[in-house]
This record gives C-alpha cells, sequence and structure tokens, in this order.
C-alpha cells in the first residue's frame, strides 16, 4: 500500500507537470474521496476498533500531540496574522498526520511487528477519530460559508467523515455482516492513492512567499518539534525504547494526513499550502523516520 500510494503522487506530479489537468478532476477525485471512501473507512475501522488499558499510553499521546499542535497554529496564526485559509488548513494538515497509510507501515518495517499494537491506538483511537471530530469542527469553523453556530452545525451534519462516526456507535452493538465490513474496507482501501493522486495534481515545489512560511513552520513543527518533545518526555519518566513510546514517538513524527488535506481542501483552505505540506512532508518522512528510528 505504501508504494502505491507514493506512486500515486509522483505519477499525479508528473502528469500535472506535462500537461493541463482540468480542475473537475481533482475535484472529482476529493468529492469520492470525502463522500465515499473516507466514511467507508471510518465505519469500517472505529467500528469494531478494541479498547484496553495495554494501548492507553499511545491514545493519550496522540491526543496531547494534537492538542500542542493546535495552540501552536493559532499562537503563529496570530503573530504572523495569516489569514483563515492558512489558519484552517493547519489546523489540519499541520495537526493531524498519516499514521494510518505511512506511520503503520514505517512502525512495522523499522520498529518491529511487536510495535504494531501501539501504534494502530495511536492512529485509530488518536488521529483517525481526530479527523472525524477535529477534522469535522475545522471545516465546519474556518471554512467556506456563513458565520454563526447554526451554519456551522448544517455544515457539521451534512459532513460525510462526522456522520460515519456517528453511525459507527450504534455499531458497536449492532454489527453489519461480516460481506458489509469487506465491502467497506475494499472502498476506503482507495482512499489512500486516489487522495494522493489528487494532491500529484496540484503539486508544485514553486510557492508564493505568503505560503512557504506557513508550510515550513508547519512541516517543522509537526515532523521535528514534537517528535522531539515526545521523545524528552519518554526519556524523562520512562525510556524511548519501550514499546508504547517508541511507537508513538515514531508517529508523532508522521507526515501531515493526506485524507487531512482532502478536507481542508473541500473547506476552501489553501490548496498551494495543503497540497505542499502534504506532498513534500511525505517524501520527507522516507529519510527522517528512518533516521529518527535509529534512536529507538
Amino acid at each position: 500500500m505504501l508504494a502505491i500510494v507514493i506512486a500515486a503522487f509522483l505519477v499525479g506530479w508528473l502528469v500535472n507537470s506535462l500537461w493541463s489537468v482540468p480542475p473537475q478532476v481533482v475535484a472529482w477525485a476529493d468529492k469520492y474521496v470525502l463522500r465515499c471512501a473516507l466514511p467507508a473507512l471510518i465505519v469500517a475501522k472505529i467500528s469494531r476498533v478494541s479498547l484496553n488499558e495495554a494501548v492507553a499510553l499511545p491514545i493519550v499521546i496522540s491526543w496531547l500531540v494534537m492538542a500542542t499542535l493546535v495552540v501552536i497554529v493559532l499562537l503563529m496564526g496570530k503573530a504572523f496574522s495569516w489569514d483563515r485559509s492558512i489558519v484552517g488548513a493547519l489546523l489540519l494538515v499541520g495537526v493531524l498526520g498519516n499514521t494510518s497509510f505511512l506511520g503503520l507501515g514505517m512502525v512495522e518495517s523499522l520498529l518491529g511487528a511487536d510495535h504494531l499494537a501501539s501504534a494502530i491506538a495511536y492512529d485509530q483511537i488518536g488521529t483517525f477519530v481526530g479527523l472525524s471530530l477535529w477534522g469535522s469542527f475545522v471545516a465546519s469553523t474556518y471554512g467556506d460559508g456563513a458565520r454563526g453556530w447554526r451554519p456551522i452545525v448544517q455544515r457539521l451534519i451534512r459532513f460525510g467523515p462526522f456522520l460515519a462516526l456517528i453511525i459507527c456507535v450504534p455499531l458497536r452493538w449492532i454489527e453489519l455482516p461480516s460481506q458489509g465490513y469487506d465491502v467497506l474496507q475494499l472502498i476506503g482501501k482507495t482512499v489512500a492513492p486516489v487522495a494522493m493522486g489528487a494532491f500529484g495534481l496540484r503539486f508544485s515545489l514553486r510557492l508564493s512567499r505568503n505560503v512557504i512560511t506557513p508550510a515550513l513552520i508547519g512541516l517543522i513543527c509537526k515532523m521535528a518539534l514534537l517528535p522531539l518533545i515526545v521523545y524528552v518526555v519518554a526519556f524523562i519518566v520512562a525510556t524511548p525504547t519501550d514499546i508504547a513510546w517508541s511507537a508513538s514517538v515514531l508517529q508523532s513524527a508522521a507526515p501531515p494526513m493526506v485524507t487531512a488535506g482532502v478536507v481542508a481542501v473541500g473547506a476552501g483552505f489553501s490548496e498551494d499550502l495543503v497540497a505542499f505540506m502534504v506532498g513534500a512532508g511525505t517524501l520527507i518522512a522516507f529519510v527522517s523516520l528512518p533516521l529518527l528510528s535509529l534512536a529507538l
């Protein structure tokens, strides 16, 4: 899956470099991910995830990491007077990491299969639920459209990923037939390649000055500063080589989440900023994560 995701991005980038792609193509890809594939993936994953004390630490760390990044983005946005489009984008791609499609593969290959339980907990009850809840809130609050609580609630209850999360609640007790989950998982597997292909079609290394600064700050905070903080905390209270801590450190360094980028673009946030952070962050992760794993 990891190779397919990267290949989809590179093909999209190549096509974008050689030909002019109609914007409707990218818009259709975004709508498919937001309205079909991502809700299917959320129902397939969250409705059957199990909770226990053994995975509590990675879940706590994931939410603390996201909360810290939210504070940093808001403070930076105020300090640099960034507009809502940039702040909204950073509250998604600068906060939510690709802990699933890329993170789980990296944890297994770099740290070992015994770290997967912790990495999965970090992803599914941390980042993935964060996408459904926090992503829905940011898209409704900072996105295009009228302000006020009524318009926000109306946008929220029409937002596919949020509705999928609500559907997961009764499915904790009333399970679908196994064939139903198989279909949902099959549809969900298309999220990453379709989304990354769409970002490849948007990706450019040439950015305007008002975008490059928040993009670099977002990537540095997401992929360097927060993992360093988690590592230092692990060193103080335990040891970074413990399974739960090492998996959490590596997951905290994951690049911006692909599907969070789709949500950000769908909400009307800066496409250039989102595409650059998702694309560049993913490419950087192939070097940064193996280097980080040497300390774990």
